[in-house]
C-alpha cells in the first residue's frame, strides 16, 4: 500500500480549521482508489523540535503509488488539494509514503546472545 500523509500544523483559527477540515474530508473521500484513511489527533511531542508543532495528521491509503498517483491527479483529488492549501493557509506538510506494516506473529523472536540469559 501507499500513503499521503498530511501532517497539519497548528491552526491560526480553530474554529475555522475544524470547518475546513470537514470539507476537506468530505472532499478526498471522493478520490478514486482510496482504500482506508485514518486520523490522529496528536498529544504531545515526545522528541523533536518544539518550533514544529503538529495537531493532526491526516492519512489515506491506495493499493499502490500508481493508484495514489491517479487519485491526486484525478478530478476530486484536484479539489481536495486546492481546497487544503485554502482551508489551512498552508500550514501543512505533505508526504507519500509506502506503507508497510507487522503484527505480533510477523515480529522477529529475541535472540540470546551467547553466555547471557534473558529472563522475562
Amino acid at each position: 500500500m501507499h500513503k499521503l500523509v498530511i501532517l497539519f500544523d497548528q491552526p491560526i483559527d480553530w474554529q475555522s480549521f475544524e470547518q475546513g477540515w470537514q470539507k476537506f474530508m468530505a472532499l478526498a473521500e471522493k478520490m478514486p482508489g482510496l482504500r482506508k484513511e485514518t486520523v490522529s489527533e496528536v498529544g504531545r511531542l515526545v522528541f523533536g523540535s518544539e518550533s514544529q508543532r503538529y495537531l493532526k495528521i491526516h492519512e489515506l491509503y491506495f493499493d499502490s503509488r500508481e493508484a495514489l498517483e491517479a487519485a491526486l491527479q484525478s478530478e476530486a483529488g484536484q479539489a481536495a488539494g486546492k481546497w487544503l492549501h485554502e482551508f489551512s493557509h498552508r500550514r501543512f506538510a505533505l508526504l507519500t509514503a509506502e506503507h508497510k506494516e507487522a503484527l505480533p506473529k510477523d515480529f522477529k523472536q529475541k535472540t540470546r546472545v551467547q553466555g547471557l540469559s534473558s529472563s522475562a
